[in-house]
């Protein structure tokens, strides 16, 4: 009776370790599946007629960085390609922005930033030559902003040199870049020849912002808006915030020391101007998140022993774990 005890319980062991086995291969497998090709264009239109995530598709082949479709509600069900492909991309109100060149069928176009619409048909083009590593767009989907590194390849780079640039999409007009802007600090102008801008990030009137500017080995929180070509300094040791739907909260990375390349996540509270951590997650992140809504955000965390990336979810309120969101994915765009 022992001995067949032991048996059976080895058998259900084994079924069980199966099933999990058999429930993540056709996960993986339905990701694959499901991104061979471009889904048709019924498809495609039938997907954005609801909430859904606008994303790269991040594992490597042909597809690789190929913008792709899931709805909201089943993220780690089947994924749909578009035609389009790019290094970072971003969506809001109908208006899509895909930041380094598009590629069609294995050949780059002559352009290195494009819109597009939500038929996912390129739109104006740009030129705006450098290593993508941020886009953003204001929530009427009209104010665009690119940055990319003209010098470097990382922030880990001692003397990386970043170009952030502003667009009207609609109009498929270059507006300026911040580093034409005036910046104050103490309520004083505020200039080096060391200034470097990156991660914007848009308020509901499609016109104040918030970005980062990095200056003499220190990263600042600036203010500004875009109509009157003005920012100003509000605090230190912040970089590539992302504003709150509700527009109380910034979500950023701070670096977790002073000698160090590396991240954690934190939280601003705009009334306050207090900071505390993301619950739950203390791994060095490298992104610009998204908000899922006003208490989650959504974020890209590389595969250990891989190139590839996944969207992960927090709870800013603690109530569960961080987990992945989507497998094989990065630059998320949430679209209600």
């Amino acid at each position: 009776m022992l001995i067949f005890g032991v048996l059976c319980s080895a058998c259900l062991l084994a079924v069980v370790a199966y099933a999990v086995f058999a429930i993540q291969r056709t996960h993986q497998d339905n990701v694959a599946a499901s991104a061979d090709a471009p889904a048709a264009p019924e498809v495609l239109a039938s997907i954005v007629a609801q909430p859904h995530l606008v994303f790269l598709h991040s594992p490597a082949g042909d597809n690789y960085r190929r913008v792709a479709v899931v709805p909201l509600d089943a993220p780690d069900g089947p994924r749909y390609l578009t035609p389009l492909q790019c290094q970072r991309v971003y969506f809001e109100a109908g208006q899509g922005l895909c930041l380094g060149k598009n590629y069609v069928g294995g050949v780059a176009s002559d352009y290195d930033a494009f819109s597009f619409d939500d038929k996912f048909q390129v739109g104006a083009t740009y030129a705006d030559s450098g290593l993508p590593i941020r886009v953003r767009l204001s929530p009427d989907g009209q104010l665009g902003a690119m940055t990319v590194f003209v010098t470097g390849h990382s922030y880990s780079d001692v003397a990386f040199s970043t170009l952030t640039s502003l667009v009207d999409t609609r109009a498929g007009q270059m507006l300026t870049d911040l580093e034409k802007f005036n910046i104050e600090r103490d309520g004083s102008s505020f200039h080096s020849v060391d200034f470097n801008f990156w991660g914007v990030t848009f308020a509901r009137d499609n016109d104040h912002f918030y970005a980062t500017l990095g200056s003499g080995g220190k990263t600042y929180l600036l203010e500004g808006t875009v109509s009157s070509r003005q920012a100003r300094v509000i605090m230190e040791n912040v970089e590539c915030p992302s504003l709150s739907p509700d527009n109380t909260r910034l979500v950023f990375k701070q670096r977790k020391s002073a000698d160090t390349r590396t991240w954690h996540l934190a939280v601003l509270d705009l009334a306050s101007m207090t900071v505390s951590s993301v619950p739950g997650e203390s791994r060095n992140i490298d992104d610009q998140v998204e908000w899922l809504d006003d208490t989650h955000i959504l974020y890209a965390v590389q595969e250990e022993g891989s190139l590839a990336t996944d969207i992960w979810q927090a709870a800013l309120d603690g109530s569960t774990e961080p987990r992945i969101f989507v497998r094989q994915a990065l630059s998320p765009a949430v679209v209600r």
